[in-house]
């Protein structure tokens, strides 16, 4: 099976989150053009979109496209919200089809015991002479059967990939309720333990870009490691979205668990999808259960006080339209004891202003690979 991946980012729908999702499943090369834009033109809520994914889903399946079918049911997952009864049935089925999609592909399936139960991977050999091994993860919201074409793409360098999931992510989150931490050193020093590996490339996704620099700060058997984005203040990224005078409430309460602000915040942020969706995946991600939990969680994703920890060769990825863009040089002044420290803000004029480089995603790619082969 072989990927490409397409550049462009399209106007599928008039909703920046909605937009945002479905450009992502095309950048992925997983869903065409055409079936993307006619999907934008009948969705225009979560329960909407959900609908729509689920039904396409299941038509793919039935005409035996299995990895067309797998991405549809992984959007309809994505938008099944919170305590949504079809979430885990959803979930299910979009990983037999995913396995249905992969089967004749030279995926090693492991599962490494951690915690009360085991992180899913995916272990990938080159059939070339070996340039060493490259761990890659994601972060809030994937699965690692999404991030088959990035590994591809490495494996085909001459590169062995291990993927996998930690806490809060895919299998580990609703195979085994492990739920999100901020300590990800942890479940990386598993992984190294469990394969007996060292000088590895750490790959880190969206927040994957935080997760990745927290691991390099304490697990010194990774040699370089890539924030792909940075997520320097996950917080004050999310605290931009209010307006100012809504910022300056929500950390006046913050101190204030049980203030009737917080069940006002409840009902208002349903009124922003990206908000909206942003919060109760995170009820499901975090394991939390009110707005006022979710934001003291998040608090602790930073690397403001980490970054002097991580002495390897670090490489910062961004889009110039993404929120987390506006932090990329205080993450870079940050790292005042890497090994190296290179980085790249991506335009609009490449197709890859966006998060995670969403429109171009070869571009992004390509930038890495040419990178680790410099530092390696």
């Amino acid at each position: 099976m072989s990927f490409k991946f397409p550049v462009g980012y399209h106007s599928f729908n008039d909703n920046n989150l909605l937009n945002f999702q479905l450009n992502r499943w095309y950048s992925t090369g997983f869903l065409g053009y055409d079936e993307l834009k006619e999907v934008g033109e009948r969705i225009n809520s979560f329960e909407s979109a959900k609908k729509v994914f689920k039904e396409l889903g299941e038509e793919a399946i039935n005409n035996n496209q299995w990895l067309v079918g797998a991405t549809y049911l992984r959007g309809a997952e994505f938008f099944a919200l919170g305590r949504d009864p079809e979430k885990n049935k959803l979930y299910d089925t979009c990983m037999k089809a995913y396995c249905k999609a992969y089967e004749d592909e030279p995926i090693l399936y492991e599962k490494v015991p951690y915690d009360k139960g085991y992180l899913p991977i995916m272990r990938i050999m080159t059939d070339q002479p070996s340039k060493g091994w490259i761990v890659l993860h994601g972060g809030y919201d994937s699965f690692i059967q999404e991030l088959y074409p990035f590994c591809k793409t490495f494996v085909n360098k001459g590169y062995d990939v291990i993927m996998f999931e930690g806490p809060g992510q895919g299998g580990a989150l609703n195979e085994y309720d492990m739920v999100l931490t901020h300590e990800w050193e942890k479940p990386v020093s598993k992984i190294l333990d469990h394969y007996a590996i060292d000088d590895v490339t750490l790959i880190g996704i969206s927040l994957g870009g935080y997760l990745a620099a927290r691991a390099a700060a304490f697990e010194k058997r990774i040699g370089r490691v890539v924030l792909y984005d940075i997520i320097y203040d996950f917080y004050n990224a999310f605290l931009c979205k209010f307006p100012k005078h809504l910022q300056i409430l929500i950390r006046c309460f913050l101190p204030f668990k049980e203030s009737y602000f917080w069940r006002k915040a409840e009902e208002k942020v349903a009124d922003n999808l990206f908000l909206h969706w942003l919060i109760l995946q995170g009820y499901h991600t975090f394991g939390v259960h009110s707005i006022w939990q979710y934001i003291n969680s998040m608090k602790k994703y930073h690397t403001k006080k980490i970054s002097k920890y991580i002495d390897q060769d670090v490489l910062l990825l961004a889009g110039e339209e993404d929120i987390y863009t506006s932090f990329f040089d205080k993450q870079k002044k940050a790292l005042t004891h890497a090994k190296s420290v290179t980085g790249r803000i991506f335009t609009k004029n490449e197709y890859a202003s966006h998060h995670c480089q969403i429109g171009n995603i070869g571009l992004a790619l390509d930038y890495i690979l040419d990178w680790i082969e410099r530092k390696r």
